[in-house]
């Protein structure tokens, strides 16, 4: 089933799902920018490309540099290895500016 059939069935269930993102997202203790690029480094190691095109773009909104993505992918590299910047060509993309 999909998002968007979902959220046309049960809409409460997405507008709550949506409001935990924006309270999970806002800044606190860390940045917003900061926990979009550990969301960044998490959609590599779930290997989510919708996942990892939706926070590296949030990322680069907040502020976040080339630099900043690629050592956010690296991390999630060395924790689980080569496999999690491997699978997908969006990493090209999100680090040459096209995405």
């Amino acid at each position: 089933m999909s998002l968007t059939l979902i959220a046309k069935q049960q809409p409460q269930a997405i507008n709550k799902l949506y409001a935990l993102k924006n309270e999970v997202f806002k800044d606190g203790a860390l940045s917003a920018k900061d926990k979009e690029l550990i969301a960044v480094s998490l959609s590599l190691t779930l290997k989510c490309d919708t996942c990892l095109e939706t926070h590296a773009l949030a990322a680069k909104q907040l502020g976040a540099t080339r630099d900043e993505l690629r050592e956010a992918m690296l991390v999630a590299m060395y924790l689980v290895g080569p496999s999690a910047m491997v699978w997908t060509p969006v990493i090209d993309q999100i680090l040459d500016g096209k995405s």
